[in-house]
């Protein structure tokens, strides 16, 4: 809990997210969090409509509000941060790189969705679930070992650009690809991804 307060922005965001839906911090912000590192972005998933509680986050802290009908997001812009809300959610893709298309679902199916098991840990920033850390895809284990791991075997055919993302992981973080994602990513790449 104390570390999630320390986060840049939480003194006012937590406050700001009571009588709201669950929320999750999510992603990059929760292994950053974890590393020790500095949060860059952060990233809030809401079981629930997540552009009506940035709606109400924007109200209760007089910020500008971005809403992003298609995919079920919204930012909330204030002078010293930006809140990035997003609906939890499944995708499905109608073809490899194609945008996917997206429908509401729990927790556990939108990490289940996201490229790498490190990106696939989340925190309660609500109620009594502040600081609860959720991690069913072994994300905490892959972070401890420095290791890029893929969730599923066409993570790179639905979404190229994670071919992108794992390289800039594993220079950025000083981490390395699992032997297995090396070798769907080289896969990937040969199909033309």
């Amino acid at each position: 809990r104390e570390r999630v307060r320390r986060v840049p922005g939480m003194e006012r965001l937590l406050p700001a997210l009571e009588g709201l839906p669950a929320a999750y911090l999510v992603g990059g912000a929760v292994r950053d969090l974890l590393l020790g590192g500095e949060t860059r972005d952060i990233d809030i998933a809401v079981e629930g409509d997540a552009r009506s509680a940035a709606r109400a986050v924007a109200d209760r802290l007089g910020g500008e509000l971005r809403e992003y009908e298609r995919f079920g997001t919204a930012d909330v812009v204030l002078p010293d941060d930006t809140y990035h809300f997003a609906t939890t959610r499944e995708e499905t893709y109608d073809a490899p790189g194609a945008l996917p298309r997206v429908s509401p679902s729990s927790l556990a199916e939108d990490l289940r969705r996201r490229d790498f098991t490190v990106n696939t840990l989340a925190v309660g920033i609500t109620g009594d679930d502040l600081g609860h850390l959720y991690d069913p895809f072994g994300g905490l284990a892959d972070l401890e070992s420095k290791v890029i791991r893929v969730l599923h075997d066409c993570s790179f055919l639905d979404d190229p650009t994670r071919l992108l993302r794992a390289v800039r992981y594993a220079t950025r973080l000083e981490f390395r690809l699992d032997p297995e994602t090396e070798r769907l990513a080289r896969e990937a790449v040969a199909a033309d991804a």
